[in-house]
């Protein structure tokens, strides 16, 4: 051991520095043990220097690694804005869409109903005019009206205009009273065009048309008979004219007589329905068959004396289920 220290002691190191041409060249002498100190000391640092650059190196590249993630998060979440953002403005879009489409579906309710009211006024109109002319009893629909006001408390006073529309329309389509009304309506006019169908054809069913021109001659009731002298009940009407003068149709009905038939002669009978039976007798000529279907106001026949008769006449009776009564209480005047 002492020999290696004499050795480092005894052996120098010439350390020497050679700067550019214009100066001159510096050395140091230096034994072999400080040589050896400041090489180890160099190696030190230098491997120091060199983990510490490593380590650096490693630092970068995670970092790097971490920013380029985090760089691609931060375009995919861009990304992910601007595509909510599209969706935002389209459903914002798509919003106004609805409630111009929702604004013109409450004001297009609120015209046919307006409508309806209208119509409902018109019909009652009409129905009046109908029982005038008719001497009917015909009752008009009545429609409950809709109400499209908006009840708002307090609170709720505040509300935009586009929010209250849309409490309307949820309250037009949640209570759904509009589907009801107009069913309401339509069942309401459905019964009203059945009863006028049905008092239509009552009218013109109902004997009341003059069955011929001529002279009225012989009343409904007591009467002496012109052949017999005797008082008898005569259950017509005589109305007076030359043969072959047309028999009309009182009413709409169906034949269920023609044919010659004792004192009336060639005789027609006529059901109205209703109650309703109309007699043509001592006719000339018949021109329906029993089954055959007439209109009012159709010639059936004609005037003349078959039968038990003084001169040429048609006798008119009119039968409610079954009963004579007198024809000019129904029968309008000639």
């Amino acid at each position: 051991m002492e020999k290696i220290k004499q050795a480092f002691h005894r052996n120098r190191v010439t350390v020497m520095v050679i700067p550019n041409a214009e100066k001159s060249i510096k050395q140091w002498k230096l034994n072999l043990l400080a040589a050896f100190i400041i090489l180890v000391v160099l190696i030190v640092i230098n491997i120091t220097l060199l983990l510490s650059s490593i380590t650096s190196t490693v630092i970068n590249d995670n970092l790097a690694t971490k920013n380029t993630a985090l760089t691609t998060d931060l375009i995919k979440t861009q990304d992910h804005i601007d595509l909510l953002t599209n969706i935002n403005a389209n459903k914002t879009e798509e919003i106004k869409t609805l409630k111009a489409k929702l604004q013109e579906s409450n004001d297009f309710l609120a015209e046919r109903l307006l409508e309806m009211e209208q119509t409902q006024a018109y019909v009652s109109q009409l129905v009046s005019l109908f029982n005038e002319e008719t001497n009917s009893d015909v009752k008009p629909p009545v429609s409950r009206s809709f109400s499209r006001e908006v009840n708002l408390s307090t609170s709720e006073e505040t509300l935009a205009a586009d929010e209250i529309l849309l409490t309307e329309i949820d309250a037009l389509i949640g209570n759904d009273e509009i589907s009801t009304i107009i069913s309401e309506q339509t069942e309401a006019y459905s019964e009203l065009v059945s009863k006028l169908e049905s008092q239509l054809t009552y009218l013109d069913s109902r004997p009341d048309f003059y069955p011929a021109n001529g002279t009225y001659s012989s009343p409904f009731g007591y009467r002496k008979d012109p052949i017999t002298g005797r008082t008898t009940l005569h259950n017509g009407i005589d109305i007076s004219n030359k043969v072959g003068t047309p028999i009309y149709a009182a009413g709409s009905g169906v034949v269920t007589f023609a044919g010659y038939d004792g004192n009336f002669g060639n005789v027609l009978i006529i059901d109205h329905g209703y109650g309703y039976e109309s007699v043509y007798a001592h006719c000339k000529s018949l021109l329906f068959s029993p089954g055959d279907m007439i209109e009012k106001g159709t010639k059936v026949a004609t005037i003349g004396t078959t039968g038990r008769v003084t001169g040429s006449h048609l006798h008119f009776e009119i039968r409610y289920n079954g009963t004579p009564i007198n024809p000019l209480k129904l029968i309008k005047s000639n």
